[in-house]
Formats: structure tokens, sequence, C-alpha cells
């Protein structure tokens, strides 16, 4: 059995990563990407969480963020499918033209 710190660290590591991913990408699938590795490492806190209590309750609401992970994945892909066919890059750099 893995311990819970060892898992904790893996989850700190993973946000981590995430969150230099969303800083240093300039296109918009590398921040989803690492949008995803973000949720993802949280995922990994609520699982572990819930399985050092011996509860489901933790795994069942990491259910439920990872079908909101999807949705939210769907609709930014859309945005950027619509946004490349605008531009014809996924820069987002361009994307203080497009201000209301």
């Amino acid at each position: 059995m893995v311990a819970l710190e060892d898992v904790l660290f893996l989850s700190i590591s993973l946000f981590a990563i995430g969150i230099y991913g969303i800083i240093s990408k300039r296109n918009g699938l590398g921040i989803l990407v690492s949008a995803e590795i973000i949720i993802n490492a949280s995922l990994l806190n609520f699982v572990a969480a819930s399985s050092s209590f011996l509860s489901f309750s933790g795994v069942s609401y990491a259910l439920l963020v990872l079908v909101m992970a999807v949705l939210e994945a769907v609709a930014f892909m859309g945005l950027l499918i619509a946004y490349y066919r605008k531009t014809g890059s996924v820069s987002l750099s361009k994307l203080r033209n497009y201000r209301g």
C-alpha cells in the first residue's frame, strides 16, 4: 500500500507542473492540458483522502468533478476551434484584438 504522504507529494508535484504550464504556455492547447493536469491533481487528492479514511465519498466526488472537467474541456475546445477558424492560429496572444 502506498503511503498517503507519497500520494500527496505526487499531487502537489502535478499541481505545480500544471501551474507552470498555464503561466508559460501561449497557445490554447497547452493551457487546456495544463488545466487538466491541475484538475487531475485535485482528483488524486480526493481519492487518496478517501482511501485513507476508508470512505467512498471522495471517490464519488472525484467522479463528479471528472465529468465536469470533461464538459469544460469540450466547451474550451469548441471555443478554440472557432477561434482557430477566425484567426488561423491557436495562439491566444491575438485575443486582445477581439475585445467587445
